[in-house]
């Protein structure tokens, strides 16, 4: 949980990053930034923190994956001494700009903030955030003059969305630290991890998020893969074992192997497949092979989307099956060369 309900803003400033690549030019603030009230302030801040609310966090590679890593060293320079904040807010700046070499990737403000008393998990500490609009919108101004009106426009932020963003957490330090992490814009593949990975240098922390979401895609990937029709599974069967494995991890606080095999895998078969399967997944991404963790909410609804309710049949029907798998049979007419779906119920409505 983030709580920044007691946090202060106490430094502040802007640069801005154009493309490197397209030739675009990279400004530096000299100087910190000061409001002009407290309304700007607020709703700055509003704007920065309020899209931080999930237990997703990264944290800094280490030394020994990569050579170094600029925006961490950055953070803990300022959080050791903030007289050195413009200075290293600079150093940020030109990183992301060496980053911001691809065509598509638009240039932008790009802020840095020093934030007192944030709190992270119930954690009260400093943080550090780093942030880039790159987005504008356009803003209609009506101007009434007695009885008559005039129309202009502006072009400016939309302060209810994000663009990019990462708050960096004085906790953890010799893990990395603990980073929370905002990028509406990465839907382009080519440069999807400008942001997280070639600018911030981060990987997802180790805690429930990181292991429910692990273990989640390689259930559904045993599924997809596996439990397919060259292997003898029907469509119905399979989207059976993916709901039911997405259904437990709704029902549970703590995640257990023993309880996954027992209630959603059951045969034996089945269970050896799996196992054969999520050793070779986790083999293939170099993640750990943890059995036991804590059920993370987040991950379990960001994967609820890969649940599927529907068969479709060729162009003609689409089965909806929310429940009851045991009330549908699938069979082969040997008559006329077809197969066919058996559906069971109590009511019509």
């Amino acid at each position: 949980m983030i709580d920044f309900s007691r946090a202060e803003l106490t430094h502040f400033t802007i640069h801005y990053v154009g493309n490197k690549g397209l030739g675009e030019e990279l400004t530096v603030g000299e100087e910190p930034v000061t409001f002009k009230d407290d309304f700007i302030k607020e709703t700055l801040l509003r704007y920065f923190l309020t899209p931080f609310k999930t237990d997703i966090y990264h944290k800094f590679r280490s030394k020994s994956e990569v050579s170094s890593n600029l925006v961490g060293d950055v953070s803990k320079n300022i959080f050791s001494s903030q007289k050195k904040f413009i200075e290293q807010s600079k150093k940020a700046a030109e990183h992301l700009y060496n980053q911001s070499v691809h065509p598509k990737i638009k240039g932008g403000e790009f802020y840095v903030c020093y934030f007192k008393d944030a709190v992270v998990d119930g954690e009260l500490c400093d943080a550090i955030g780093y942030f880039k609009t790159e987005n504008k919108e356009t803003f209609l101004k009506v101007y009434q003059h007695v009885n008559t009106f005039d129309l202009d426009y502006e072009t400016g932020i939309d302060i209810h969305k994000l663009d990019k963003g990462a708050i960096v957490f004085n906790t953890e330090s010799d893990k990395g630290y603990k980073i929370s992490i905002i990028d509406t814009n990465n839907k382009n593949a080519e440069c999807a991890l400008y942001w997280e990975e070639d600018f911030l240098g981060a990987i997802l922390k180790e805690n429930a998020y990181y292991f429910t979401k692990n273990f989640m895609d390689a259930s559904r990937g045993f599924c997809e893969e596996i439990l397919t029709e060259n292997n003898n599974v029907s469509k119905q069967d399979q989207m059976m074992m993916l709901n039911k494995s997405t259904g437990f991890f709704k029902e549970k606080d703590k995640f257990n192997i023993k309880e996954f095999e027992k209630n959603v895998l059951v045969e034996p078969d089945l269970i050896s497949a799996f196992s054969e399967y999520r050793h070779n997944f986790n083999d293939k991404f170099d993640l750990q092979s943890i059995d036991e963790f804590d059920v993370s909410t987040t991950a379990v609804k960001k994967n609820q989307k890969y649940m599927k309710s529907v068969v479709k049949l060729d162009k003609n029907f689409h089965i909806y099956i929310h429940g009851r798998h045991d009330y549908v049979e699938r069979g082969y007419d040997e008559d006329k060369g077809l197969k066919y779906y058996k559906l069971y119920f109590v009511n019509e409505q």
